[in-house]
């Protein structure tokens, strides 16, 4: 066996034991699967909790075991004692660190160690994020005794959103909580005496990778961060590590109504002609865009190159911003897998290898079809290899998967189950028509034909356009959605006041309804969809128009209907129903 390296590290919120050994050693990982340790993809290692129990299950299991301490930093004697002495404590043996008391610094990190201190109940996990905004997050698993107690302190609640409970940052909160866990948890960073920025500036940029943009550069205040993220079509860039907005004179102009209350002294650092109603940016330029910079955030400098490389080509082919975004994230992770090698040295055993150990982890074939898809593409069209040179990637085998369709009944309840007029037209738009959730969110009101009752889908999957039915009786729920809601362009809007809505909100609201309803099937939103094309086709609907609603290129795409619809088979009788009525008749007699 190789030599193993034991390593303390921080990963999804808790400190873990690290062990880093040659990948090709099959015995080591093997023994770490029996032992119940995980492999993490981010840091390239096995893991374990970090506790004394763990690590003395290593010393049990393997000998040549070396424990990694970190140099302590050299800096000013005289302020960096303090800081040193934290850091090389972090880093001794396990063995003698485990029973320490919660450190300063632990206690205002973004994690309590429930294996460090018996002062808190190891059940709970808990965990003490960044504060946000005048709160304190705390992250805990459930546990009825404390959770209660939680509840019963004011300035606590729980958000649903991110599953955590907000603390006011007040005195009395700070007490009241800390005596429910026994341990001091947040620091005196309290709210009311929180020192807001007196003098907030932003500056103004030339964005020099795209002209039609300006970066705004800005003082680091949350109350600034709220405004510059709101503001329409704005985006943060990790590069630049401040916010691009499309430099039209209507978005300087919002810009400055909005930070008026706030007294921000604004500076241009480019000349008011910069700012031109050409440089409007419409909805396909600014996803394709965000997605572009996005992407190029996620690796580092020295594999930039292959990326944009790959995004280019993506987009001067014109695929679609998924498409893009499936592509080079298969990508990246090929090149993280590979620490970010030069993919032209790389040979088809080095790719059928990563392959194998993706099929290993348990993914599935159509995720590995993606995958062989975009390594396909960059060799080829990238590269530009010929067939030769880019050997033959062997495909994942297809699971032959049916899908998930709900029964009429279940399709009624869970659109009754919803009330919110917004979220049930969604759902009746998705079930009625047989939309997909993302031609339901960019649906406009001038792709609506009210006096022909049809919808026109306007760049759908593969950017195709199609017709779609609009069913009698959703005419009066638009009715009413018109009422209640004055927007112009998108049908269905998000926060953001001329933004579509987001396919995640979509996804949520048929999650809400089906626990709503009592339904336990696990589908989702895109399930009515398919119930809209199985139903149809029990009700006699040829195959064909159905073909055409629901925007497939090939026939046999659709067939996958008939497996799920019942008309075909449910006048069949089983042959032990044939069995059983004759024993029971012969019982009789």
């Amino acid at each position: 066996m190789s030599e193993i390296v034991l390593r303390k590290i921080w990963h999804r919120g808790q400190y873990r034991i690290a062990a880093f050994f040659k990948w090709d050693d099959l015995k080591t990982r093997q023994k770490m699967k029996r032992i119940g340790a995980r492999y993490s993809r981010t840091h390239r290692c096995w893991h374990l909790e970090y506790c004394k129990d763990n690590y003395n299950l290593l010393q049990k299991h393997f000998d040549h075991l070396v424990i990694e301490k970190r140099p302590q930093s050299r800096g000013k004697e005289n302020s960096n004692v303090k800081a040193s002495a934290q850091k090389e404590r972090q880093h001794l043996p396990i063995a003698q660190t485990s029973e320490r008391p919660l450190s300063h610094s632990e206690k205002t990190g973004n994690s309590v160690h429930k294996s460090e201190t018996h002062q808190i109940d190891p059940r709970l996990n808990l965990r003490v994020l960044d504060p946000v905004g005048k709160y304190w997050v705390l992250k805990m698993n459930y546990v009825q005794s404390y959770t209660k107690a939680l509840k019963k302190v004011k300035g606590v609640y729980w958000n649903k959103t991110h599953k955590a409970y907000m603390v006011y940052r007040h005195p009395k909160a700070k007490q009241k909580v800390e005596a429910i866990f026994g341990v001091p948890l947040f620091d005196d960073d309290y709210y009311f005496k929180q020192n807001f920025s007196k003098n907030l500036n932003v500056e103004i940029f030339s964005y020099q990778q795209d002209k039609r943009y300006a970066l705004l550069k800005f003082t680091k205040d949350f109350r600034l961060i709220e405004i510059l993220r709101r503001l329409n079509q704005s985006k943060y860039t990790k590069s630049e590590n401040g916010y691009l907005l499309p430099a039209t004179p209507k978005n300087l102009e919002s810009l400055k109504l909005l930070l008026s209350d706030l007294n921000v002294k604004i500076t241009l650092h480019v000349k008011d002609a910069y700012f031109s109603r050409k440089k409007t940016i419409n909805r396909k330029s600014e996803q394709l865009t965000g997605t572009k910079q996005r992407l190029m955030d996620m690796v580092p400098d020295r594999a930039k190159s292959y990326v944009e490389d790959m995004v280019n080509m993506l987009l001067a082919m014109n695929y679609s911003n998924s498409t893009i975004k499936s592509y080079t994230n298969a990508f990246i992770n090929f090149l993280i897998d590979h620490d970010y090698s030069n993919p032209q040295e790389m040979n088809r055993k080095t790719v059928v290898k990563y392959l194998s150990k993706l099929s290993e982890y348990g993914l599935k074939s159509a995720s590995g079809h993606m995958v062989v898809n975009a390594l396909k593409f960059y060799y080829k069209h990238v590269l530009e290899w010929d067939d030769t040179q880019s050997w033959t990637i062997p495909r994942p085998k297809k699971e032959k998967t049916l899908p998930k369709v709900l029964s009429v009944d279940e399709c009624r309840r869970i659109i009754e189950a919803v009330k919110q007029p917004k979220h049930k037209l969604i759902l009746l738009l998705a079930y009625g028509a047989g939309m997909r959730v993302s031609e339901i969110c960019d649906l406009r009101w001038t792709d609506i034909d009210f006096t022909e009752h049809k919808i026109l889908v306007k760049s759908g999957k593969g950017k195709k356009d199609r017709q779609v039915m609009l069913p009698y009786s959703i005419v009066e729920y638009f009715n009413t959605y018109k009422e209640l809601y004055t927007t112009k362009n998108y049908v269905f809007e998000g926060q953001i006041k001329g933004q579509p809505y987001s396919t995640e909100s979509c996804r949520s609201i048929m999650r809400r309804a089906l626990k709503s309803a009592g339904i336990n099937k696990k589908v989702n939103i895109h399930s009515l969809r398919h119930s809209f094309a199985t139903h149809l086709l029990e009700a006699g609907t040829d195959i064909r128009f159905i073909q055409k609603l629901l925007g497939h290129n090939s026939i046999k795409t659709t067939t996958i209907y008939t497996h799920v619809s019942q008309k075909s088979t449910k006048h069949i009788e089983s042959p032990l129903d044939k069995l059983s009525k004759n024993i029971k008749n012969t019982s009789k007699d």
